[in-house]
């Protein structure tokens, strides 16, 4: 999946929040529409942000008709949690810029915003996620984490540098 090139419009799209984001789903959900077929991950009336976030994964990996978008406060812990998960290429993304680079270099396919960047300001990161193709960039070096991922490479040892004397 992380060599499929293209853009997301028009795939799937799998939305997870956690409790902090109730107040503002329905707004999200109508940036993310312009996009695509929205499937909400959250469940319950308090929703979390790790049972959202193994839903959202479990939904996109190894799908190339679906993306996911995870929401919490910060966007870390959703974007630490599903980069867990093998054939998950997660990304925070704070800025457009973020959004452009996660899609256009690594070919994300799961874009992890933080409700303290704003509603607003979140829209336009969707937008760059979702309209941003891929077009093989670094495919080698993605190649790679894919390898990473299955324990197929040794990570080879850092060799020590000599740091200078300020």
């Amino acid at each position: 999946m992380i060599s499929q090139l293209g853009q997301h419009s028009g795939k799937h799209i799998v939305f997870g929040f956690d409790h902090h984001g109730l107040p503002e789903v329905d707004a999200y959900v109508e940036s993310l529409a312009r996009y695509g077929l929205v499937l909400s991950a959250a469940q319950g009336e308090q929703p979390h942000y790790l049972a959202s976030t193994q839903r959202v994964c479990e939904r996109v990996r190894g799908r190339a008709d679906a993306v996911g978008v995870l929401v919490c406060s910060t966007g870390m812990g959703v974007s630490i949690a599903a980069n867990k998960f093998s054939g998950v290429y997660a990304a925070r993304c704070l800025t457009v810029e973020d959004a452009t680079m996660a899609r256009q270099i690594n070919n994300c396919n799961v874009l992890c915003l933080a409700l303290r960047t704003g509603q607003a300001v979140n829209a336009e990161i969707i937008t760059a996620f979702m309209t941003t193709a891929y077009e093989g960039r670094k495919l080698e070096q993605l190649s790679r984490i894919t390898m990473f991922e299955h324990d197929l490479v040794p990570v080879e040892p850092a060799r020590p540098r000599a740091l200078k004397s300020v």
